[in-house]
């Protein structure tokens, strides 16, 4: 089984990417739903309340989503700390799946490779969990077109979370492959459909 990294970064398309493998069939483990689900845990809920106040609870006693994505994406420091209490979890959970998949004990109906879709695949370090990264990439005009349509964000506010991720050159040098997202969507099936394709072959040699 070969585990396949998907990353990029907002308005890059990787989120496309992923809806369409689970189109195909595939399994995509989703980080950032991981992610989610952890931070509406009590315990989770109760450190994140500790570190940055009431201020980021919603009525409902959830987490506030939006205003946490407006103090961590312009403080550092305070991104980190949501990083220390939520992204441990994560890669642990992440890595108990794919630890499920390659023992058997879960099954995919594409059995010979699972994917994982994380935004910072390579700023948590989850890069280490794959055994190959497709990055998802696209000119920084295109991603806040892209972006600014799908989000109620300005696009300084865009321009912020864009600078708090890693570089785009810096993951380019990072990736095993590299996915040019600046056509329509076919285009970009195309694409994946041929990578497919080709990682299948090689599962096949390899077994």
């Amino acid at each position: 089984m070969k585990i396949i990294g998907i990353t990029g970064g907002i308005g890059s398309g990787k989120s496309t990417v992923s809806r369409y493998l689970r189109e195909l069939g595939y399994v995509v483990i989703d980080a950032d739903g991981i992610a989610r689900e952890l931070s509406s845990d009590p315990v989770v809920l109760a450190e994140i309340r500790d570190f940055f106040g009431e201020d980021v609870i919603a009525p409902d006693g959830s987490l506030d989503r939006k205003r946490m994505a407006v103090i961590v994406f312009s403080d550092a420091g305070r991104k980190e700390m949501l990083e220390n209490i939520i992204t441990s979890r994560v890669i642990k959970n992440v890595q108990d799946i794919i630890e499920d998949y390659r023992e058997g004990r879960l099954h995919a109906a594409n059995e010979d490779i699972v994917f994982l879709d994380a935004p910072t695949l390579f700023e948590t370090g989850a890069d280490r969990l794959t055994d190959e990264v497709w990055l998802v990439t696209c000119d920084i005009k295109t991603r806040l077109e892209r972006a600014s349509l799908r989000d109620s964000a300005s696009v300084e506010e865009l321009k912020r979370r864009i600078a708090s991720q890693m570089p785009e050159d810096e993951k380019s040098e990072k990736a095993d492959v590299i996915i040019v997202n600046d056509g329509d969507k076919e285009e970009l099936f195309g694409k994946i459909d041929s990578l497919l394709t080709a990682r299948h072959a090689e599962c096949i040699r390899l077994d």
